[in-house]
């Protein structure tokens, strides 16, 4: 039987406060999904001049984690988590009172900010709070709360949106927001980077943001312009010119805003890249997924919701494990993730003639890369020091959140140039999905590779003789 994670009961209300946080976070992004249709009607446009609630919420989103995290390490961790979980709940507010498709877009690209300040603050104050041995459960069980969001998010925006209105998606995180910022209040102690220059980094921050957003952007309007667009491309390289600028830049500054050294560790550096892979697969399939549910199948929002909740049920489930597998070695568990994952996936693509079979394998799709993504997170607060902990969050969610909004634009790109030359949606959408399932696969020989030979080098250095 294991050991109780802690008896102390502030402690416990640390969890729910940053469990309930990205519970928000989970929830908004998956319930505005479903509700931009009405969104749309009520607000007299159409959902493609309202892509920007999704796409300009992402991009916010990717361009501040690293920011959000640097700037929590620094000017403390509990005033950073009540800061964004304020500016989440307000734009929620106002966004919900929206009369215009400017306003929704401007409140969702805010909400966006607040999610990036959200995201690694809620981790790292759960890593400063615990002892170190206790780590990876907390974080586990943070996660494990929060995946319920995202199990229930397209559950939860179908039926507010056809029993009330798509308003009510925003205004529900309202009072959940202010739970949060109350138990943030009382129960989180204060946290800064102890022993480091309280020096901002501003150019490496507007370097960052920029670089981010001008390749994000990209990327998303890759879409509308084209793949051969000179347009495209310009932004796609911009954005990695100016990217390049910003981490020649980082190895000068001292302080740095992210800090590269993170990377000369092996599991660190393995996990983010094996994360990367599965979470990329897990975006793709939740897009297209619900393209198959509701324009293939000719399901409402809220049958896809309820359909849906099959696949992320997956996810909850790995949620809540993922903690709770500090005995086992990490490359392990998480090649075993990658090749459930990589195979439901393929699955998924494989069967889209059969909605139950679609359905059914989706599971098991849910359970491996699901748990890629709460793994990664859990792993990487691990093995960093506690004073960086909010910076390492930062830099791993900008990897994983920025590579997901790729995969997705390819992948939309993709199934939209696949159905514009005659193929049917199952099919594309099918064969979309066998793509990336493949690509995650190719990842599980490479982190048994860099995972076993890390390990090994380890042993050695354990059993060699003292200088």
């Amino acid at each position: 039987m294991s050991e109780r994670l802690t008896t102390d009961s502030r402690l416990w209300r640390v969890i729910i406060a940053s469990a309930l946080a990205m519970f928000l976070v989970n929830l908004d992004f998956f319930a505005v999904q479903v509700a931009l249709p009405d969104m749309s009607a009520d607000l007299n446009t159409d959902v493609a001049n309202l892509q920007w609630v999704i796409s300009g919420y992402m991009l916010s989103l990717a361009a501040f984690l690293i920011v959000a995290g640097r700037l929590a390490d620094l000017l403390g961790r509990k005033t950073w988590l009540i800061i964004g979980t304020s500016i989440f709940g307000l734009t929620s507010l106002i966004g919900g009172f929206a009369a215009s498709p400017e306003t929704i877009i401007i409140m969702r690209i805010l909400q966006g900010v607040g999610a990036a300040i959200l995201m690694p603050v809620c981790l790292a104050v759960v890593t400063n709070a615990f002892p170190a041995a206790k780590v990876q459960r907390a974080i586990g069980m943070v996660f494990g709360i929060a995946a319920i969001g995202q199990a229930g998010g397209p559950l939860v925006g179908g039926l507010l949106t056809e029993l009330a209105s798509w308003r009510w998606v925003l205004w529900v995180n309202v009072p959940v927001s202010i739970l949060v910022v109350y138990l943030a209040v009382t129960s989180v102690r204060q946290s800064v980077a102890e022993g480091e220059e309280r020096r901002i980094d501003w150019l490496g921050l507007m370097l960052v943001v920029a670089a981010i957003g001008i390749f994000t952007f990209g990327i998303d309007e890759a879409a509308i312009w084209g793949w051969g667009s000179p347009l495209t491309w310009a932004f796609i390289v911009g954005g990695l010119i100016v990217g390049a600028v910003f981490l020649w830049w980082e190895r000068r500054f001292r302080p740095p805003l992210m800090d590269l050294g993170l990377f000369r560790n092996r599991e660190f550096s393995v996990m983010i890249g094996a994360g990367m892979a599965g979470n990329m697969t897990a975006v793709v399939a939740i897009f297209l997924s619900m393209i198959y549910l509701q324009t293939d199948q000719g399901f409402t929002p809220l049958q896809a919701g309820l359909a849906f909740m099959i696949y992320s049920g997956g996810i909850t489930i790995s949620a809540q494990i993922a903690g709770r597998l500090e005995k086992f070695t990490s490359w392990k568990v998480m090649v075993l993730a990658l090749a459930m994952g990589g195979l439901g996936a393929i699955a998924m693509g494989l069967l889209t003639g059969s909605i139950v079979a679609f359905l059914v394998v989706s599971l098991f799709a849910g359970l491996g890369l699901g748990m890629a993504w709460t793994y990664t997170n859990v792993v990487t607060q691990s093995v960093v020091p506690k004073e960086k902990a909010g910076a390492a969050s930062g830099i791993v969610l900008t990897v994983l959140i920025g590579m997901g909004g790729v995969a997705t634009a390819i992948a939309s790109s993709l199934t939209a140039t696949g159905i514009s030359g005659g193929g049917s949606p199952s099919s594309v959408i099918g064969t979309v999905l066998i793509g990336f399932g493949v690509f995650t696969l190719i990842f599980v020989p490479l982190v048994a590779f860099l995972g076993r030979s890390h390990a090994t080098r380890s042993q050695r250095e354990k059993l060699s003789p003292m200088d």
